[in-house]
């Protein structure tokens, strides 16, 4: 066997190996995960924003009154219809919304932060991982 048969044998069993470990690694890379969306933002995210964020709590009124980021206002689409002008009462616009529900898994902030833009709030946001989040990490 010459020497460059060595090296490309070589070469392709590495290769090969490097790829099984990449396939089965606990923290491998997603190649073919969904894009993020553009409208979820990260608590590292929305500190220079201090100040000038609006926080919203899509969960139920029972849990907003057990707990909430201080200073949000609780909008759900149970009670939207009392709850919206409420919200329209503290928000400015130019003013970040960013809405959380209880955990990665809820759909909530998201659905509320897309109802808010069809109501005209453009900078409406949902927060990654929401009040769970909140609750483990350092905060703006």
């Amino acid at each position: 066997m010459t020497a460059l048969r060595q090296a490309g044998l070589i070469l392709l069993i590495a290769v090969g190996l490097a790829g099984v470990t990449a396939a089965v690694h606990p923290k491998r890379p997603s190649f073919l995960a969904p894009p993020r969306d553009p409208n979820e933002v990260t608590l590292a995210q929305t500190k220079p924003w201090a100040g000038n964020i609006l926080w919203v709590d899509a969960r139920s009124e029972s849990e907003f009154a057990t707990e909430h980021i201080p200073d949000a206002v609780c909008l759900n689409f149970e009670n939207w219809n009392e709850q919206f002008p409420k919200f329209l009462d503290r928000y400015n616009p130019g003013q970040r919304v960013v809405v959380y529900c209880s955990a990665t898994s809820c759909q909530l902030s998201r659905e509320i932060a897309a109802k808010l833009k069809a109501s005209g709030v453009d900078d409406a946001y949902f927060l990654e991982g929401g009040w769970e989040t909140w609750k483990l990490q350092d905060r703006p």
